[in-house]
């Protein structure tokens, strides 16, 4: 990724997710995979979490079930800080209590994570995709 794409890709994920409130989840098949909802006034964006993923908090043990919990607890709380890995698209979305939901963004054969601008999956002006290998593929809607 080229420091441009990097740019673009850091601040569509600002627009994307910063201020907004984590507002919903629906689970996936697998314990990886994780459908996040986020608003803001009238934006809504959403987060497909298909790879390894935890929240940061003081006491940091792997848990499935307590991560989960940790994720719930972090409902309507708003996103203070979006960090997109420099090297690979981690992503690191911090949250006004100072958790902080890490997504591992480097798979070598599956993608890690999606998000967008349009419910269910997809995106009316954004989709980024953090691909196999730790590739981003950005997709922006040329009126944009």
């Amino acid at each position: 990724m080229t420091r441009t794409e990097y740019e673009e890709a850091s601040k569509i994920l600002m627009h994307l997710f910063n201020t907004a409130s984590f507002v919903g989840i629906d689970f996936g098949s697998g314990p990886n995979h994780h459908l996040l909802y986020f608003k803001r006034s009238n934006h809504e964006a959403w987060l497909s979490i298909e790879g390894p993923w935890h929240v940061h908090t003081a006491d940091a043990p792997f848990d499935e079930g307590l991560q989960l919990e940790r994720l719930i607890q972090l409902r309507r709380e708003r996103v203070h800080h979006v960090h997109l890995g420099d090297e690979h698209p981690h992503l690191e979305l911090t949250f006004e209590s100072g958790n902080t939901l890490f997504i591992n963004g480097f798979h070598e054969q599956f993608e890690s994570w999606q998000a967008g601008d349009a419910r269910p999956l997809g995106g009316d002006q954004y989709l980024l995709v953090a691909m196999p290998q730790g590739e981003l593929a950005v997709f922006v809607e040329e009126d944009v």
